[in-house]
């Protein structure tokens, strides 16, 4: 779907608007009353939302099929004769590869993200939990 489109350039403005809804969400949701455990657990659900959307995004700048499968193959000797045909066939592998590792990158920054931020929570509600137990 957006294979042939700059993944900055629909990306990167889908990030900064999962970011403002993610402050959003977290701030409405922010209730005095609940209790750190209830916040954490919202939080995590907040950002698996949020996370789960980013990747559909992700999933579907992919190229269609994988690099190097069954992506155009040449069939004959006369697909590949000829130094036109070869840079041809040679830029569109090169293309399906380089999308392939850009979306890669961006999935692992995302999941970094995603698990340091809901680790992070749950230490944070741990600690806290242990402080009220020890007083």
């Amino acid at each position: 779907m957006f294979q042939d489109i700059d993944l900055i350039i629909f990306f990167g403005p889908a990030l900064l608007l999962s970011t403002l809804v993610l402050l959003i969400m977290a701030s409405f949701r922010n209730r005095k009353d609940a209790t750190i455990l209830n916040k954490v657990i919202d939080h995590f659900k907040i950002t698996s939302i949020v996370f789960g959307i980013l990747l559909v995004i992700l999933w579907l700048s992919l190229p269609s099929t994988p690099s190097l499968k069954s992506f155009g193959y040449p069939t004959t000797i006369a697909d590949i004769k000829g130094d036109a045909n070869m840079l041809r066939l040679f830029q569109s592998y090169n293309k399906a590869i380089v999308r392939t590792a850009e979306v890669l990158q961006w999935f692992l920054f995302l999941f970094t993200w995603w698990f340091l931020t809901t680790l992070f929570g749950i230490a944070n509600a741990y600690k806290s939990d242990k402080m009220k137990t020890s007083s």
